[in-house]
């Protein structure tokens, strides 16, 4: 089976890890710090907090706001829903801008059609590795005096304008799932420009609501700090990312000379201003000329090839029946049609042939 994604490791994990075990500092400790500061150095941001997860990095961003029930927030109408189910937990009201159908990324345009009085905070996503278009979107948010949250869980590496995703607008969250750029199993982060203040308070919460003084709360806060073995893990995987990047680089560029000029299949745009990682390689097909884009998908499991379908519009979940999505034209279009192949750094040529020939044979007319 050629799985859809897949680890690479390079020769520090296990020296690092076994590092974190013999320091006996197994929840907190000093391969934390160390990856806090490898990230707030690279994305060229004052603070960063770890967490543990992308999710968890959002919950936290919300309580930090003092966002309350019946506050709105805007999210992209395709990409992960990770922010719009956190905020249907703390009774937030998600409102949903429909996305570019080339770039996959919400657009200012869009936003400003969602804007109302009730709207605490624009979120974007940079999905599979793009990055949006945001000196607009930031504009736009600063003549409303609405902050903006990067959710740039899928964009490490990706820059805009020559600088970092996730570290441009006010707060960005990355993710260290598995399947990201460098991985710690499950992780997040949470970037700062430069509010030390709100980084406190993020902090604060992340430690059950704890300061400094042990076990004195100061407000109800969570456990969700990353341990000292998954960053350990994060730390070894950095010292590579280099590397990493070029070697995804490499499956991306063979990718799209297979697939450039194929009917029926249409690539991931990119603005001329983003220089894109990707994440995971993603193409919409045609339904007039490819068979069911779900039944593509357990085909070609059947000959040894793990794929898997596009992120799912709120329009086609019943968790999302009362919010309003009958514009979301292009999010919806993409969610039923685009199909994520195997991507990940080790991915040989023959094996990435072998997965082109077997998409283009699930044609309706295959001459």
């Amino acid at each position: 089976m050629i799985p859809v994604a897949k680890p690479s490791y390079y020769g520090y994990e296990k020296k690092f890890v076994l590092d974190a075990l013999k320091s006996t500092w197994l929840s907190d400790g000093a391969f934390v710090n160390e990856f806090e500061n490898k990230i707030s150095r690279y994305v060229n941001s004052k603070f960063a907090i770890s967490t543990t997860s992308a999710t968890t990095a959002l919950h936290l961003v919300y309580l930090s706001m003092g966002l309350k029930k019946g506050d709105e927030i805007i999210v992209p109408g395709y990409g992960y829903l990770a922010a719009a189910n956190i905020a249907l937990q703390m009774g937030l009201n998600p409102i949903f801008a429909d996305v570019d159908q080339d770039t996959f990324c919400v657009t200012a345009e869009n936003i400003k059609k969602k804007i109302t009085l009730k709207t605490k905070l624009i979120i974007v996503i940079h999905t599979y590795g793009n990055v949006c278009d945001l000196d607009p979107i930031i504009k736009l948010a600063k003549s409303k005096k609405i902050p903006v949250l990067e959710d740039a869980a899928e964009s490490l590496g990706s820059k805009y304008k020559n600088k970092q995703s996730g570290g441009i607008a006010n707060i960005g969250i990355f993710s260290f799932q598995a399947t990201k750029l460098i991985t710690t199993g499950e992780g997040g982060m949470i970037v700062i420009k430069k509010n030390k203040k709100f980084s406190e308070r993020l902090k604060t919460f992340r430690n059950h609501g704890v300061k400094y003084t042990r076990y004195y709360h100061h407000l109800p806060g969570y456990n969700s700090r990353l341990t000292n073995i998954q960053a350990a893990l994060g730390c070894a995987q950095f010292k590579k990312i280099n590397k990493i990047i070029t070697e995804r680089t490499r499956v991306y560029n063979y990718y799209v000379s297979l697939f450039r000029n194929i009917k029926g299949v249409k690539l991931q745009s990119f603005l001329s201003n983003v220089s894109q990682v990707i994440w995971i390689f993603a193409l919409i097909l045609d339904p007039k000329v490819f068979i069911d884009r779900d039944l593509i998908i357990k085909k070609m499991k059947k000959k040894g090839i793990e794929t898997r379908n596009g992120f799912y519009s709120p329009c086609r979940l019943p968790l999302y029946k009362n919010c309003k999505t009958s514009h979301l034209k292009n999010s919806n279009k993409l969610s039923k049609n685009i199909i994520c192949l195997p991507f990940f750094t080790t991915l040989k040529e023959d094996e990435m042939n072998f997965i082109y020939r077997s998409l283009l044979s699930f044609k309706k007319n295959k001459k």
